[in-house]
């Protein structure tokens, strides 16, 4: 519970900032909104450690390969870091670049998938009686 109150203070606070600050100078804005941004990711440290290690002990007890859940911290890691970006380009009135943004982070994830998906085509395949 403190973590959402320390998340949404902040992003109240960073809000009313750039509202007030928007109008005045739209440069400083774009620097306010990426100081906001690195604060909120700074405020969620602690439960991305406590998430990361329950993943870790999830596999443990499953005994899931080390492979699939680099594979899987990767493919979540690159989702938040392009939404994170992409909504800076877009709230900075770049949607053109937000989309792009958007577009390669799908495009790199599916090659991270690709490996993954090649695995379980040949178990499949394997199984089907020729």
């Amino acid at each position: 519970m403190h973590t959402i109150l320390r998340l949404v203070s902040v992003g109240i606070i960073g809000t009313l900032l750039l509202v007030v600050v928007r109008d005045e100078r739209k440069e400083l804005g774009v620097v306010l909104r990426l100081a906001l941004g690195a604060a909120l990711l700074l405020v969620l440290i602690t439960p991305l450690a406590e998430v990361l290690s329950g993943f870790l002990k999830l596999v443990d007890q499953a005994r899931i390969r080390g492979l699939y859940l680099g594979l899987l911290l990767k493919v979540i890691g690159i989702a938040y870091l392009a939404t994170f970006a992409a909504h800076i380009a877009y709230d900075s009135g770049e949607a053109g670049v937000g989309w792009r943004i958007e577009v390669g982070a799908k495009i790199v994830i599916l090659a991270l998938a690709l490996p993954l998906v090649s695995a379980i085509l040949q178990t499949v395949l394997k199984m089907i009686p020729s």
